[in-house]
Order: structure tokens, then sequence, then C-alpha cells
């Protein structure tokens, strides 16, 4: 029988979970690289694939140097290991042409393919936000020619950055048709969205890794992967629900996904993209960081009844916080 969005795909499958790692930050306001480096172990360690420089590592506030340097400390710490890098493009556009914006995407993923070893995600450029499916399809075409293989589109809402957009008509599809990709990042918070996406994406063979940081759980029930802000605060949770998914432990499974969910609902409530401040408070109380700052050109900012939700929102996961 043909499957439909009511049939669960889920128990018994190995979900591949990718966490976007958020960054420490100094009482100097500068980003702590030996503290960044242990994360990255920690969320290697419980068998999650790390992902830098999205959104989550505040990518739009910090400088070229803070890529490059976060590039080299993942490349070290993973050592073969698979990892996941955004191909994001906005600072190095040379030119005002279409053409411009391909050799700027296929110039980051050539640097990080073949310098660091990282699979790319590859942001979406606030200069196609509002381009007709034609522009934007001839432009992802032209990008993936630069590729090994293996690429993966992000598909990002501007609730969460300002160069999110959404991709017009089904060109997000015919991109994905290319052999060059494997599949796509979907982050709109809207569930009835990404089940028609999910649905399209694995009739054309492709992964699709839900972004939707408080309504996982039933994406990856029913057959998306995860590519989550929300995992890099508690990578060790993210390991245990792939593990009951995999077992087939249905109550475990939604037992935990539920209380998993209720944190991502306090961290990533409007507005959205102050999860980076939630994030470094999370992994403060975990005794994961010294500092629970944010990057001094970032303004957003949670506040202390904030913090004390987020506390509850972990007591209820049976994790200690300081």
């Amino acid at each position: 029988m043909e499957a439909s969005l009511n049939t669960p795909r889920g128990l018994g499958r190995a979900p591949h979970i990718i966490a976007a790692l958020s960054v420490p930050v100094s009482e100097a306001g500068e980003i702590d690289f030996e503290v960044f480096a242990r994360d990255l172990e920690r969320t290697a360690g419980y068998g999650i694939e790390p992902a830098v420089l999205l959104d989550t590592y505040q990518i739009n506030h910090c400088t070229l140097d803070d890529q490059v340097r976060g590039l080299e400390t993942t490349r070290e710490v993973m050592n073969g290991r698979a990892f996941t890098a955004g191909v994001y493009v906005e600072d190095e556009i040379r030119g005002d042409g279409i053409e411009d914006i391909i050799r700027a995407y296929q110039a980051k993923i050539e640097q990080l393919e073949n310098r660091y070893g990282a699979s790319p995600i590859v942001f979406q450029s606030e200069r196609l936000k509002d381009a007709d499916a034609a522009t934007v399809v001839r432009v992802y075409e032209g990008l993936a020619e630069a590729s090994r293989g293996g690429l993966k589109a992000f598909e990002l809402s501007p609730v969460f950055a300002p160069n999110g957009w959404m991709f017009p008509d089904d060109a997000l599809i015919e991109i994905l048709a290319g052999e060059k990709w494997a599949g796509a990042k979907h982050s709109s918070l809207d569930p009835s969205m990404e089940w028609v996406l999910l649905r399209k994406v694995h009739r054309i063979g492709k992964m699709l890794y839900t972004g939707n940081d408080y309504d996982f759980a039933s994406m990856i029930f029913n057959g998306s992967d995860a590519l989550l802000g929300i995992a890099t605060f508690m990578p060790d949770k993210f390991r245990a629900l792939g593990d009951a998914l995999r077992d087939g432990e249905l109550a475990r499974y939604h037992d935990l996904g539920n209380r998993m969910e209720f944190l991502g609902r306090v961290a990533f409530q409007p507005p959205v993209p102050a999860y980076k401040h939630s994030a470094a408070m999370v992994k403060k109380m975990r005794g994961w960081y010294p500092t629970d700052y944010v990057l001094p050109d970032n303004p957003l900012r949670r506040d202390e009844a904030h913090r004390e939700a987020l506390r509850e929102a972990l007591q209820n996961l049976d994790i200690p916080c300081a």
C-alpha cells in the first residue's frame, strides 16, 4: 500500500541528526574557540554530527576571521569525521549580477569541501529574496557545478534571519532533483508546510532535514531527518531520541520527544533569533560554557524570567543544571 502522510515511517529507523552549534562568547566579546572545540567533541561523542557557520553560530554577526577559525577548529577536532558547514556569502558577493552570486557560492563550496572536508549546506542569499523560480533554479544549478556532491539546500524562514525566504513554487524540488543534491533543511516552524514538502522530497529519493525546533519529534517519527539549533542544547537527549526510534521503543520515544519539544518551545519563543542567547544560557547552566553572552553585534537578549523558564524545562528533562 502506498505510504500516506498518516503512515509512520519511524520505528526501526536510525535518523540522521545534525546539531547546529552555537558559539561560546568570552567576557571580551570574542568567540572562545577552546570552549567551542570541547563542545564539538562533546556533540560528536554522542554520535550527533555537528554543523557550523549556520544561524546558530551567529553567522550574520561574526567576522570572516571568526568563520575561518571556526572551520579550522572544526577540521582539527573532527579529524576526518563528518561535519556540515554553512555556505554563507552575503559579505562575499562581488558585483550585482546573477553570475556574481553563483561565483561567490562556488568559491565558498570549493573552499569548504577541499580545504576543510565539510559537507556544505547552502544558505539563502538576500539578493534572491524576490527572485522568480527560474532565477533561483539557475543560481542553485550553477553553484552545484562546483561541488563534488552531497549538497544540502537550506530553506530558512525570515523569522530566523533577514536573508531567509521560502522557495518560490516548486523551485526547491526542481533543484533537489539534480545529482549533486542530497536533500534540504526546512525551517519554517509551519508543520503543515513541512508535511507537504516531506512527501515531495521523498518522492524524488532525497532527504528532508526538519528545522522545526519545537515540532521535530513528530517530523522525525514520520520520516524526516533533523538539522536543528535545539539539538545543540541537548545532544545527549537527541542521541537517546534517535536510539528509541531505532529500537522501536514507542512509549519512550513519544515521552522523551514531548519533553524535548517543550524545551524547544521555550527556547524559540519570539523573538525567535534570540534563541542564540537561550543556547548560551542553557550551556552555562549545564556547565558547558563559562559565560552566557552573545556576540556584541547581536542585539537580541533574553531576560532572567526566560532563564528560569529554561531551567524548568531542563529539569523536566532530568538534566542537572546550575
